[in-house]
């Protein structure tokens, strides 16, 4: 269709739209588009899906996986969040057949499949949501599970920085104290 957000509908032999989720994921790609992807650090959903692809064969193998292992409190609200995600991403693939990579709205999905996962890491019953701008790509890691290691670099650097603002601040504000 020469529009890199597309794929060409297949079909099943039921007349239904329908395209395996692995076979989706092979076809898609990561292309420079015209007017650019105004999120700031890397591009992660085609690592993500690929991740998803050999962690259960899909979105929602995966995030089931990630129920079963990760110690969440039942009926904690992430737990639906990332479902209806991993799901949207996956009827995204499947039925509507687009090249999620090359889409913003994906990429926002994937950012926060991830933002979520790491937020919970550490401790399941009190998640740490402090670096969500960093994830999202408008703002403010620590190693996570399923966060790729592009985002994971740029959300440290941007803390880094963050650290570095700060402890000088501290520092004047110190030998201000010490002046007077």
């Amino acid at each position: 269709s020469g529009d890199a957000r597309v794929f060409a509908v297949k079909f099943d032999a039921h007349g239904e739209r329908q395209r395996f989720f692995a076979e989706a994921v092979s076809l898609m790609s990561e292309d420079t588009l015209p007017g650019g992807f105004p999120l700031e650090g890397p591009r992660t959903c085609l690592q993500v899906l690929k991740g998803m692809v050999r962690v259960g064969g899909s979105p929602e193998m995966s995030n089931l996986e990630w129920r079963r292992t990760s110690r969440i409190p039942d009926g904690d609200r992430a737990v639906y969040e990332d479902e209806m995600i991993c799901l949207a991403l996956q009827y995204f693939a499947t039925i509507d057949q687009v090249n999620l990579p090359n889409l913003i709205g994906a990429e926002l999905l994937c950012r926060r499949h991830q933002l979520i996962r790491e937020a919970y890491l550490l401790s399941p019953s009190a998640p740490d949501y402090s670096a969500s701008g960093w994830f999202m790509g408008w703002g403010k890691r620590r190693a996570g599970q399923t966060v790729q290691p592009p985002l994971a670099a740029y959300v440290a650097e941007q803390l880094k920085h963050e650290a570095s603002i700060a402890k000088e601040s501290r520092k004047a504000r110190e030998e201000k104290t010490l002046k007077a």
